[in-house]
């Protein structure tokens, strides 16, 4: 096909191993996100300067988590290798993971709603929370779509 790169062998298991590897990476950032988000949670207290400069990592690093889940990684590699790795079956994991991530924000908004009628929560804590559980789901959900997926072939 014109514009197509033919994919070698090499190329064939390089995306096979970032592949495998992205799956396990997916679920491992997840929890180490909501870790992080955990940790620094504080009801309330204004933040101080190291906690400010958290904050503003944890907003890159939710940003970043994004990006990767909607474009699914291997940059820096040859678009053959980047087509290999985001194949149809990716593409289906990869649209029920962004469902699911849609489907905690709407639990985590009735469930903040209600968690706010007997603990005031401010603004900021609020959207962290929902972003957390939205990515994290998302997140947890494409690793496991993925794993299952290689674990057929």
């Amino acid at each position: 096909m014109k514009g197509q790169a033919v994919a070698d062998s090499n190329d064939i298991a390089l995306a096979d191993h970032l592949t495998r590897r992205r799956a396990r990476v997916s679920t491992v950032l997840a929890l180490m996100f909501m870790a992080s988000m955990a940790q620094s949670f504080s009801f309330g207290e204004a933040p101080n300067r190291p906690q400010t400069l958290h904050l503003a990592a944890w907003i890159v690093w939710a940003a970043m988590l994004v990006m990767l889940l909607a474009l699914g990684g291997g940059y820096g590699r040859s678009r053959t290798v980047r087509g290999l790795m985001n194949d149809e079956t990716t593409r289906v994991n990869r649209r029920e993971a962004m469902a699911a991530g849609f489907w905690a924000a709407v639990f985590a908004g009735f469930g903040l709603y209600a968690l706010n009628l007997f603990v005031p929560l401010g603004t900021g804590d609020a959207i962290r929370l929902s972003l957390t559980a939205t990515v994290a789901t998302a997140l947890l959900w494409f690793g496991k779509r993925e794993r299952e997926s290689l674990r057929d072939e």
